[in-house]
C-alpha cells in the first residue's frame, strides 16, 4: 500500500519527524488488471487498468495485515516507541473504516507481471519458447510472460527467464 501524498500539517515538517512504517501488502494478488491497445497507432499509450482490489480476497488480506500491524505495535516491543499512529489513524477502528482507508490508498510496488502470458492455451500470448504467437522473430523475456505472479520478489524470476531466453536464442 502507498500512503497519501499530503503530509499531515499536525506533524510539522518531514525533516523534523522521525518514525517507522509498518505496511501490509499482497505480493501475489488474486485481483487481475488489463493492458489493452487504445487504438491501432503504434505510438498511442496503452489502456492500463491495474485492477487493484478487483478480487475481494485482496481487500480482506490487507485488512488482516493492518490488524496484525496494530497488534504488533500494541505489544511490549513496539509500544515503548509508538507516539501516534499516522495512517489510517487511531480513530479508524471499524472494518468499514479500515477498508475505506485501504481503498483510498492502495497502490503498487511497480512490478507489473503477467501482461503477456506464456503458455499453450488460448489466452497465452507467448509460447513456452518465449516466441510471440503470430509474430516471426520476436520473443519476450521479462516479467510479462509469467502466467502467475510468484509470491516473491520478481527480480530472481526475471533473471531465470532471461537466462532461459538466452539459451533458447543461442540454440536457435
Amino acid at each position: 500500500m502507498t500512503v497519501p501524498g499530503a503530509w499531515p500539517e499536525n506533524l510539522g515538517s518531514l525533516a523534523d519527524w522521525a518514525g517507522y512504517a509498518l505496511v501490509s501488502s499482497v505480493v501475489a494478488p488474486d485481483s487481475r488488471g488489463t493492458v489493452r491497445l487504445a487504438c491501432a497507432a503504434p505510438d498511442a499509450a496503452p489502456l492500463v487498468d491495474p485492477g487493484f482490489l478487483a478480487d475481494p480476497r485482496d481487500l480482506a488480506r490487507l485488512e488482516t495485515g493492518l490488524r496484525i500491524i496494530r497488534e504488533a505495535v500494541a505489544g511490549a516491543a513496539l509500544s515503548r516507541v509508538l507516539q501516534a499512529e499516522v495512517w489510517p489513524g487511531p480513530d479508524v477502528v471499524t472494518r468499514a473504516g479500515l477498508r475505506a482507508y485501504i481503498r483510498r490508498t492502495v497502490g503498487s510496488y511497480y512490478h507489473p507481471a503477467g501482461t503477456c502470458r506464456m503458455g499453450t492455451g488460448d489466452l497465452a500470448v507467448v509460447d513456452p519458447q518465449l516466441r510471440v504467437r503470430g509474430v516471426a522473430g520476436l520473443r519476450v523475456a521479462d516479467a510479462s510472460v509469467m502466467p502467475a505472479i510468484p509470491n516473491a520478489p520478481l527480480n530472481a524470476t526475471v533473471l531465470a527467464i532471461a537466462e532461459r531466453a538466452a539459451d533458447l536464442i543461442a540454440t536457435g
